[in-house]
């Protein structure tokens, strides 16, 4: 596994080839096994595959549209809708994208306390840290994956398309790679400027 840490990519172009179910539920199992607050497990993945790309796909284009006209979550600043359509098309192209649900997540416009703050805290890191077990499997296997964050530019559409219970937490798209990895790694900050050793 510590190999598929440093081989991951961000894939944004992806074959026109599916996922092998058994492919795809080993990678669901690695989220299953994240680490997470009292074992709340506070995850629900919704796998979007086939003709139930189009729905998804519209969802995102009717956000995109929304935000360009100034509404919505995020207020657009230059690039980043562009940006947005960017991962649009990538999601397009993927034969997968599983949508990570918080059973109990609180709506981002409600009023929270210190303690409910605290507790959607924890569940969030508990669902990043499933992401990324999905993200590494995914690798392991020699699959792309791309973590979409462009997804909240269409947070309302996306949610009310998918219709499930709790809130809109993230999404990750899966494939096969239609370009060779990049093996330069992207620049990281010097381990030193991020860590203090104290003894």
């Amino acid at each position: 596994m510590i190999e598929a840490i440093y081989q991951r990519r961000s894939i944004r172009w992806f074959q026109d080839r599916p996922i092998p179910e058994a492919a795809l539920r080993e990678i669901l199992r690695a989220g299953r096994q994240a680490p997470s607050p009292k074992n709340r497990q506070p995850w629900h993945f919704i796998v979007v595959f086939g003709a139930s790309k189009t729905g998804m796909l519209a969802a995102m284009e009717e956000g995109l549209c929304r935000a360009e006209r100034g509404e919505g979550l995020l207020a657009p600043r230059p690039g980043y809708v562009e940006n947005a359509r960017f991962t649009l098309r990538a999601m397009s192209e993927a034969p997968v994208t599983v949508f990570v649900m918080n059973p109990e997540g609180r709506p981002l416009r409600a009023d929270w306390s210190a303690a409910e703050k605290v507790h959607e805290l924890s569940d969030m890191q508990a669902i990043g840290a499933a992401a990324e077990n999905m993200a590494l499997a995914a690798a392991d296997l020699g699959i792309g994956s791309l973590w979409n964050g462009n997804i909240f530019f269409a947070y309302d559409e996306l949610r009310r398309w998918l219709c499930a219970e709790g809130e809109l937490a993230l999404a990750l798209s899966l494939g096969y790679s239609a370009q060779p990895p990049s093996l330069r790694q992207m620049p990281r900050k010097p381990l030193e400027s991020l860590v203090t050793y104290r003894s």
